[in-house]
């Protein structure tokens, strides 16, 4: 484990934010294959996921196997949920991979809210490091403006998205913020008043985890799934301690073998 953490620091050091995401979806593709191979385990992929994950895999954080975890989620959501009015929160947006993939195949009557900085509150991210999240201390950069949020535009995502949800009587609010410090009080106002049947939370770091977690508690409906990213990842322990400081029942949850975890109420 320390020799991976070790690893895994280098190349955070090594390669810009960009470079880094080259990097994960390459290396694994190539762990999934040679899983494949030697185990003779293959997954049929549906024709309407592999043509959103073409579509989007340029702009995503995840892999192909941790965005075919929430495809299937909000697939079941969707049959839980189905014929009643519901509300998805997604925490941590980056460049839309995962937002793209709930909005697509959501059902129909749902609104969506997604809160990210989208890099203009790099500065503020490092005060949210704490001893929790080694990997990010010292040299850590967060993702800025300049350079994992180049020329992308989120208010475009937000138009582009509203355009496949307005078919499906439905609706996407993007929220640029810095949750929960600096967030425009109509927004937070807006987003305290509805109750969550599915929400995605991908922080990475302890602080921002424990207190989206903590909002959304007391607002989840009666069999709501939570599903949180970087739970399993070795330079991501915040996550886990999030989770485990936050009372989640462990034992309501599932770990997925791509690192997520999937917690049912």
């Amino acid at each position: 484990k320390i020799m991976f953490k070790k690893l895994r620091s280098l190349i955070g050091k090594l390669f810009n934010e960009n470079q880094q995401m080259i990097i994960v979806m390459y290396l694994s593709d190539f762990f999934w294959f040679l899983r494949k191979y030697f185990l003779s385990v293959i997954i049929e992929y549906p024709p309407e996921f592999i043509e959103n994950w073409t579509a989007i895999r340029k702009n995503s954080s995840q892999d192909k196997e941790r965005n075919f975890t929430v495809y299937q989620m909000i697939k079941v959501h969707n049959e839980i949920f189905k014929n009643k009015k519901t509300s998805i929160i997604e925490f941590g947006v980056d460049r839309g991979g995962t937002l793209t993939t709930i909005c697509k195949f959501v059902k129909n009557e749902t609104e969506i809210f997604a809160l990210d900085s989208f890099g203009f509150y790099a500065d503020d991210i490092k005060d949210n490091v704490t001893n929790y999240d080694s990997h990010y201390l010292g040299k850590y950069r967060p993702f800025t403006k300049q350079t994992r949020f180049k020329e992308f535009d989120y208010l475009s995502l937000e138009k582009q998205l509203n355009q496949v949800l307005i078919r499906k009587n439905s609706q996407l609010d993007i929220i640029k913020c810095h949750f929960p410090d600096k967030i425009d009080e109509k927004y937070l106002k807006k987003i305290n008043s509805k109750k969550y049947s599915f929400v995605h939370i991908d922080f990475d770091l302890y602080k921002p985890t424990i207190e989206a977690i903590k909002f959304i508690k007391p607002k989840l409906e009666n069999g709501a799934i939570i599903l949180l990213d970087d739970y399993n990842f070795i330079n991501q322990e915040g996550v886990k301690q999030a989770v485990k400081d936050s009372g989640i029942n462990i034992n309501k949850c599932i770990q997925t073998q791509s690192g997520q975890l999937i917690c049912y109420t």
